[in-house]
């Protein structure tokens, strides 16, 4: 399986599930996108969606692999989705985690930061760190940010990073929400292969909503909203996610499991 992390960080938000689904026996890919964690980031290409779902074609065919079950958190679950678009045939299963691509609204903190001049003042690694931004990828802080927070902080900083980050960031997202050519969900529904959507109930960054619109729009897909979570189910709440993932790939979880207390939640008007 191949795992495609968000905007603005690495393959370091993997930690808590690599080990896992290794385990669970799945031979587990991981990278850092172009512009992001150690990856080269020059300064003359887009950072946009279309051009990683070109690198992953030539990332896989170097390794040799003609089949995928992609799993996307945030932006990389924009990138997974158009990957899995524009070639079905690759990709046996699909999984977004508080995916973009499924809804206008986004946080207005990254509006701002799609503002020229703006996003400049903005998106600068030594306020994020003042303003402990990293919290708000949370309902409540996992004790494993501690540990990877140090890396987290350090690919930020990164010579380019930065102006990769604002380039990814308006390549999708402008001031009034998400941009219109990036609005893939009905799209989604000529895919061939099992859908799992999973968010948290509290993600201040991409609103719980554009799930309830994935349940209405894909009724036979799989959705799952997790309670007191925020923008990163899979470290949140990481044995929770493992577990639902490794069900879902092992064809155990179909939309008609609905596990015990928790309601489909209102139908989005």
């Amino acid at each position: 399986m191949l795992l495609l992390h968000g905007l603005g960080t690495s393959l370091v938000t993997w930690h808590q599930n690599v080990d896992p689904l290794v385990a669970a026996g799945f031979r587990v890919l991981a990278l850092d996108l172009p512009g992001h964690g150690d990856s080269d980031k020059p300064r003359k290409i887009s950072y946009d969606p279309l051009s990683a779902v070109l690198l992953l074609n030539k990332f896989l065919r170097s390794q040799g692999i003609d089949r995928v079950s992609v799993v996307g958190n945030s932006s990389g679950g924009l990138i997974g989705s158009l990957f899995a678009l524009g070639s079905p045939e690759q990709v046996d299963r699909l999984v977004l985690v508080a995916s973009g691509g499924l809804g206008k609204e986004v946080s207005w903190l990254l509006r701002l930061i799609s503002l020229p001049g703006v996003g400049e003042l903005f998106y600068q690694p030594r306020l994020q760190n003042l303003l402990d931004l990293d919290q708000r990828l949370f309902y409540e802080a996992p004790p494993i940010l501690a540990e990877i927070q140090p890396e987290m902080r350090r690919v930020r900083s990164l010579p380019g990073a930065r102006h990769a980050g604002l380039k990814a960031i308006r390549s999708s997202v402008n001031f009034r929400g998400l941009r219109e050519d990036r609005y893939i969900l009905p799209l989604l529904k000529i895919l061939p292969g099992p859908l799992l959507t999973v968010w948290g109930e509290e993600d201040k960054i991409l609103p719980v909503s554009h799930a309830l619109k994935v349940r209405e729009t894909l009724p036979h897909s799989v959705v799952r909203i997790l309670p007191k979570c925020g923008h990163w189910p899979h470290l949140e709440k990481s044995e929770e996610f493992n577990d639902l993932l490794i069900q879902f790939l092992n064809g155990q979880l179909d939309s008609s499991s609905q596990p015990p207390g928790q309601s489909p939640g209102p139908t989005p008007g």
